[in-house]
């Protein structure tokens, strides 16, 4: 799976619900990348890292190069055979906070990211985000 594959799975979704496409942004990939990064090498999923200067995800964006006028952030951990874009997607539009992240008119760029921990089971992160 690709980034692009999450990232691709949320416009049909934002479309059928009349909002705008989202865009590719390779400063929102940074952060979600980093972010994943560490929720697999801790094997913890959480918004907040315990690092200095990359605590929550306006942190980690800024971080990245990001100047954000909204920003917010799914995450999701998957492990055996349940590690596919539109299972995380099921479960996101099933949760009313991932759900309304993923339909928020005012974002318009996105980055996705996915790390695989030493245990097999993958962490994933996407950042919605608008300048």
């Amino acid at each position: 799976m690709s980034y692009q594959s999450i990232i691709n799975a949320h416009n049909p979704i934002r479309g059928s619900n009349h909002k705008c496409s989202l865009r590719a942004s390779a400063r929102l990939g940074k952060a979600a990348q980093s972010h994943a990064n560490w929720m697999a090498q801790t094997q913890r999923m959480s918004h907040e890292e315990n690092v200095q200067g990359r605590v929550h995800v306006g942190d980690r964006v800024h971080k990245a190069g990001y100047n954000y006028q909204a920003v917010a952030e799914n995450i999701a951990f998957t492990s055996g055979q349940n590690n596919s874009v539109p299972k995380v997607m099921n479960m996101w539009m099933n949760s009313p906070g991932h759900r309304e992240n993923i339909l928020n008119g005012n974002y318009n760029q996105i980055g996705a990211a996915v790390a695989r921990a030493s245990d097999g089971s993958l962490y994933w992160c996407v950042v919605f985000g608008r300048r």
